[in-house]
């Protein structure tokens, strides 16, 4: 659970609720939203998407006057890693003062019912993106990424708070941070994607902190980032996996086996997924027929479409389609 107090001088403080991913067992890759307006005082809208125990959360604040914000979290140590996209903002965490502008780049370890505090000068206004990763989920990418990852691990072990901040001139953290908070504004949130973007932010700071040579793995990685990027613009017209591999310069073997082992999905399963999620927006959505969003799908015909739509859903797209406009019949009724 995060817990946000906001204070803005003599009017009562007003405190905000979100749910952290170990609230949300059995219902991964959510979007919340909720929004706060103090009268005359602060505007702070948060969205919270969430990936396995990994939290991605996007906060807007708009101080009119200068207030104070405090946060915490109340479930286990998580590695924490912001990025101002827009603005800028005074902090203290741990105890420390900092200001931060446009691209700063902060990471830290947030234990349990730490307070962390931030002090909204007038007119103050500013975006920022935050990465929040449970311990559990540390432990699995220092498995994937063990040269990178394992320079945080004996920080959850100790007891003197850890901050770092991290400049970033060559500007790949800052983009890819402003990707992920397009991720999170998406209508529906591709998981590997957002994880993709994660291992980008914390292995390109971990490049820049200490200054030593990127992983082997991880142009490997970066290949089959690509690779996903392509699929994820071209998937209803896919290339074939020979074109997909030469696009980002490796060969089909790697390509397969590695896509593989990052996303616990194969290629086609990938496609195929991506094109039975813009079925069901498109079936729900829009008054196009059936027919031809499977056209529009690269499908070659109605019945595969069919065949593969009932194998996702277990609905045929005229049940899905009915089912969706019985639901919305009753939110009207």
């Amino acid at each position: 659970m995060y817990k946000a107090i906001l204070t803005c001088g003599e009017a009562n403080p007003v405190t905000l609720f979100l749910p952290s991913a170990c609230d949300l067992k059995g219902n991964p890759d959510t979007i919340l939203s909720s929004s706060v307006s103090m009268r005359d005082g602060c505007v702070m809208t948060s969205r919270v998407a969430f990936h396995n125990q990994t939290a991605v959360m996007y906060n807007n604040y708009y101080a009119r006057k200068a207030c104070t914000l405090e946060h915490c979290r109340y479930d286990e140590k998580a590695l924490i890693f912001s990025v101002i996209t827009s603005g800028k903002v005074c902090e203290i965490i741990n105890g420390h003062q900092v200001e931060h502008g446009e691209g700063s780049i902060n990471m830290g370890i947030m234990s349990p019912e730490s307070v962390h505090i931030m002090h909204l000068a007038e007119q103050c206004k500013f975006e920022k993106i935050s990465v929040m990763m449970s311990e559990s989920d540390f432990k699995k990418y220092n498995k994937q990424y063990p040269m990178v990852f394992s320079s945080f691990e004996k920080h959850f072990n100790d007891t003197t708070p850890y901050l770092n901040g991290i400049e970033d001139h060559s500007g790949k953290i800052l983009e890819a941070a402003r990707n992920l908070q397009n991720a999170v504004f998406s209508h529906s949130i591709n998981p590997y994607y957002v994880e993709g973007l994660i291992v980008e932010c914390i292995v390109n700071s971990y490049h820049i902190k200490y200054n030593k040579p990127l992983p082997d793995n991880y142009f490997v990685c970066r290949k089959i980032f690509k690779a996903r990027d392509v699929l994820n613009d071209n998937f209803q017209n896919p290339p074939t996996l020979r074109e997909l591999a030469a696009t980002v310069g490796t060969n089909e073997c790697t390509l397969k086996k590695v896509f593989k082992q990052m996303f616990s999905i194969t290629v086609f399963d990938y496609i195929n997924d991506l094109r039975m999620d813009k079925a069901a927006r498109l079936l729900a959505d829009s008054g196009k027929s059936i027919n031809d969003i499977a056209a529009e799908l690269g499908f070659s015909s109605q019945s595969h479409f069919t065949t593969a739509f009932r194998k996702r859903y277990e609905l045929t797209p005229k049940e899905y389609r009915d089912g969706k406009r019985g639901l919305l019949n009753l939110k009207i009724n």
